[in-house]
Order: structure tokens, then C-alpha cells, then sequence
């Protein structure tokens, strides 16, 4: 059985690819920053767990916290992301930079 491993399921895109993965027998850790268990039904297959995706040392708990319980990681989902909207003259270094750094962050580098 295959193991995913999956950022910002909160909502949108990452619950939907949650819901769709465990619907179809899959197992999936189902992160966020601020998760609440979205996973009640799958209490054996799955595992959720609160990840900023900007903390290495967050990512490192996560990723061995999914191994403990499962053993492997078969499929990321770097999902994990935020909108923000801005004109050019309003911009937010501050924002910008943590925008940066949650969608590109180190979990692509998962073994």
C-alpha cells in the first residue's frame, strides 16, 4: 500500500487530494499548520500532524513521525501555500519573503 505524504490540507486542493487518497484505500499523513484530525474515518490509515513548512526542524518531527507510524513516504505533495495580493507599490518584503520560503520549501528534499 502506497504512503502519502501531504501538505496544506487544511483546505482546497491538499483536503481534496486527502480525502480522494484515503477514499481509495491509501494511506496519507495529512499536515498543516494548523490541522485538526480531517481524517476520523481512517484512523489506521492515516496520521495528521500540525507542519509549517518553513521550519526545517518542523519538517524533520513530520517526516520522522511518518516514518515511525508507516515506515516509507511512497508520494509527496508539496502543497502548502498562501495567496498574496498586492500592488507593486504596497509590497510587503516581509510577506514576500515568507511567501518565498513556503512554497519552496525543503520538503521536496524528503528521502
Amino acid at each position: 500500500m502506497r504512503v502519502w505524504f501531504i501538505t496544506g490540507c487544511s483546505s482546497g486542493i491538499g483536503r481534496g487530494i486527502a480525502k480522494a487518497v484515503l477514499h481509495r484505500g491509501y494511506s496519507a499523513v495529512i499536515t498543516a499548520r494548523d490541522v485538526h484530525d480531517r481524517a476520523e474515518r481512517y484512523t489506521d490509515s492515516s496520521l495528521a500532524l500540525g507542519l509549517d513548512v518553513t521550519d526545517n526542524a518542523d519538517i524533520d518531527r513530520a517526516v520522522t513521525l511518518a516514518l515511525e507510524r508507516f515506515g516509507k513516504i511512497d508520494v509527496l505533495v508539496n502543497n502548502a501555500g498562501f495567496v498574496y495580493r498586492s500592488s507593486v507599490i504596497d509590497d510587503d518584503t516581509e510577506i514576500i519573503d515568507a511567501l518565498f520560503r513556503t512554497h519552496v520549501s525543503s520538503i521536496g528534499g524528503v528521502k
